[in-house]
């Protein structure tokens, strides 16, 4: 019971929220707010300052996390060799991903690695690229998808998948009809983009330059999703990865056209703390995820 309560309380630092930590642990909101009271009381030493909101963790809650999130680490470790003996796949694979990397397709593969592997449970997070780099990096979680990955200093890759990039355009607009544009015709468009602080507003840039248009900026966000639905209330048009779109194409909510005579594509990549040894679980997940984008690209090219 105490593992688990350390457990807890690590998820809910890690998170920074008691309603988060509950819902990965797969309990309630004070089932959470217990544990850390009994750690608390078992140390006689508060490491949680509730007063604060958000809360705060006590110089005595971090040393403790620091030293229960090794021991936590080591100890699944331990499980995962014990494990291996037995050629058993079991555990939880913890992964944090940029928002824009397609919840249909990523749940998808979840549900199918998890009926592979039953005893297996994935929990995955959607933030900003920067809060993906950060837990990683602190070892928060194993695994995280992003694009255009960064392969250096305390990270390494695997190159995922490319995505190809078209141009998103919503109902009402004139090449809704259409099938393709050519990169000449961008010039002067409306157009839906991101915030210049994301890598992917840098690679759009280069890529007009490119082919020598300027596009008229409407608006910027930090969400695809914000970008789709304003390219679907007919602000503009934005260049967004192909698979990021199918949900609304299907529904005939938008339209994806292919900028002819272009290759424009959105690197997807894996990245883990360099060095550390990845649970099986994890590494099997990562052997579904590049299967599961190798048939889909044949798919794709059949087509």
């Amino acid at each position: 019971m105490h593992l688990r309560n350390v457990e807890m309380f690590c998820n809910a630092v890690e998170l920074r929220s008691f309603s988060r930590a509950a819902e990965q642990q797969k309990v309630s909101q004070s089932a959470v707010s217990q544990a850390i009271q009994q750690l608390e009381k078992r140390l006689g030493m508060r490491l949680i300052d509730r007063s604060k909101r958000p809360f705060e963790v006590t110089a005595a809650g971090h040393l403790y996390f620091d030293g229960c999130r090794n021991l936590l680490q080591s100890f699944r470790k331990v499980e995962d060799r014990v494990r291996g003996l037995g050629n058993k796949i079991v555990g939880r694979v913890r992964v944090v991903a940029i928002y824009s990397v397609g919840l249909i397709q990523i749940n998808e593969t979840i549900d199918h690695f998890e009926r592979e592997f039953p005893e297996v449970e994935v929990s995955i997070d959607f933030v900003h690229p920067d809060e993906v780099y950060r837990r990683v990096g602190q070892e928060q979680d194993e695994l995280g998808l992003v694009s255009f990955p960064k392969s250096k200093g305390m990270f390494d890759c695997l190159h995922w998948q490319d995505q190809p990039m078209v141009i998103a355009v919503g109902p009402d607009h004139a090449w809704f009809d259409r099938s393709s544009i050519k990169p000449e015709e961008l010039d002067g468009v409306r157009f839906v983009g991101f915030k210049p602080n994301l890598f992917i507003h840098k690679a759009i840039d280069r890529w007009f330059r490119e082919v020598g248009v300027s596009v008229e900026s409407v608006h910027e966000f930090d969400n695809i999703e914000y970008v789709k639905r304003d390219v679907e209330s007919g602000s503009g048009v934005a260049l967004l990865p192909e698979p990021t779109l199918r949900d609304e194409c299907q529904r005939g909510r938008m339209k994806a056209l292919e900028v002819e005579g272009t290759s424009w594509v959105r690197p997807m990549g894996m990245i883990h703390r360099k060095g550390r040894e990845l649970s099986l679980a994890t590494q099997k997940f990562i052997e579904v995820l590049l299967n599961e984008c190798q048939v889909e690209l044949g798919v794709t090219a059949d087509h």
